[in-house]
């Protein structure tokens, strides 16, 4: 049975999300999503989230493809999750490149090895941005959470 992870912060799914999704459960029959920590998200893209770590899982967790849900790991740059997980394959956003890097750089230094990181394909960028949506959102009055 082939384990699929995805990394993410899920803070409004859309299409581009459900695309992702599409794709990890035609890779494998296990598709578990990690979420993103709130305090990681604001220091990687230098704002929180517009929802709390457990309002994303909970949304993320509804999708028919998903199998399980976990938080990321408490220190950012670790990768205990797919210690204990053990996926097949971990499946990245297609604009994820700097996840990408640092994942394959921690996998070297903990010398694992039989685990494929690719990237899905983009499904509409120009539209399915979770950036775009929200600023659309905000410009047309709606509520964001």
């Amino acid at each position: 049975m082939k384990r699929v992870m995805i990394f993410g912060t899920f803070d409004i799914v859309h299409d581009g999300h459900r695309h992702l999704l599409h794709e990890a459960a035609s890779m494998g029959e296990e598709v578990i999503i990690v979420v993103s920590r709130d305090e990681h998200v604001l220091e990687l893209k230098g704002k929180l989230p517009l929802n709390v770590l457990e309002e994303r899982m909970e949304t993320i967790s509804c999708e028919s493809e998903v199998t399980e849900v976990i938080p990321s790991d408490e220190e950012l740059g670790t990768y205990g999750v797919i210690e204990v997980y053990k996926p097949d394959i971990v499946l990245l956003g297609y604009d994820q490149d700097e996840l990408r890097a640092s994942l394959l750089t921690w996998m070297d230094e903990q010398e694992l090895t039989g685990i494929s990181v690719t990237h899905a394909s983009a499904y509409e960028p120009e539209m399915f941005n979770t950036t775009i949506l929200a600023e659309q959102m905000e410009e047309e009055g709606l509520s964001l959470v």
